[in-house]
This record gives structure tokens, C-alpha cells and sequence, in this order.
């Protein structure tokens, strides 16, 4: 299986294909199953119904992979886009004394950051009970 990320204009989208022997030409052909938006959560049914079980499972591995890259690459930017005052607590402490309408910005900032860590943490925690889980099946 090959994914690719085309540049197009507009919306990027991933492409998926594979490399498949042609005996009547006697070569490798490629076959584009299809394509996608980034912003999906999910393969569509289109391009699955076109995969052998093992491709199926490639490609369900490989979006897991990249939709776990790309939300943390989210969770990042909003943690370093978060506002420069939090990072200087003086000046926090400031604001708050000074501007009410501040600190009602402020604990919205504070309650997406909240969230955002959250989630990471709750699927941290996930996927450490999965491989405790997988660890201790005697084999």
C-alpha cells in the first residue's frame, strides 16, 4: 500500500494505492483506490471495499498512526499558541486584578488548554491499559 499526500489547491488530501503484477503486461502496474480529505476521521467504505483483509488492516494502521500525529501536532500548537501571559504568572496576577473581561478570556484559554490536555491524557492512559492488557495474556 502507498499513501500520498497530494499538494493540491484547496483542501490537501491522502491518496492511497497499490503496486499490483499485470501478467498480460507483464509489470507492475499502480492502482489508485482513491482519495481523501485530511480533515476525515476515517477511510471511506469506497476505498476499504477495494482492499484485501491485510490491505484493510494496513491502511487502518496507518490512518491510526497519522490521526494520532496529526492530534497531537493540534494539541501542541494549542498549547505553545496559548497566550504569553500565562507563561509570565506577574503579569497574570496583574490582569486579573485590573480587568475583569481578561479573566473571563483568561479561564476560557484555561479551560480549552484543560481539555486539550485531558484528552491526551486520557488516551495516554488508554493506551497504556491496552498494552498492560496485551502484555500480560500469557502467550
Amino acid at each position: 500500500m502507498q499513501f500520498r499526500l497530494l499538494d493540491n489547491k484547496g483542501t490537501p488530501k491522502w491518496e492511497i494505492s497499490r503496486w499490483t503484477y499485470s501478467p498480460e503486461k507483464k509489470r507492475a502496474i499502480k492502482e489508485t483506490l482513491g482519495s481523501f480529505p485530511c480533515y476525515f476521521s476515517m477511510v471511506s467504505g469506497g476505498i476499504l471495499d477495494k482492499c484485501t483483509k491485510q490491505e484493510k488492516a494496513e491502511v487502518q494502521e496507518w490512518w491510526r498512526v497519522t490521526s494520532e500525529a496529526v492530534n497531537r501536532e493540534r494539541v501542541r500548537s494549542q498549547v505553545t499558541t496559548l497566550p504569553s501571559i500565562f507563561q509570565d504568572l506577574e503579569t497574570l496576577l496583574d490582569v486579573i486584578q485590573d480587568n475583569p473581561e481578561d479573566l473571563a478570556e483568561l479561564k476560557n484559554h484555561a479551560y480549552a488548554f484543560k481539555d486539550a490536555v485531558s484528552k491526551v491524557v486520557r488516551r495516554k492512559s488508554r493506551q497504556q491499559k491496552n498494552q498492560e492488557t496485551v502484555n500480560s495474556v500469557p502467550a
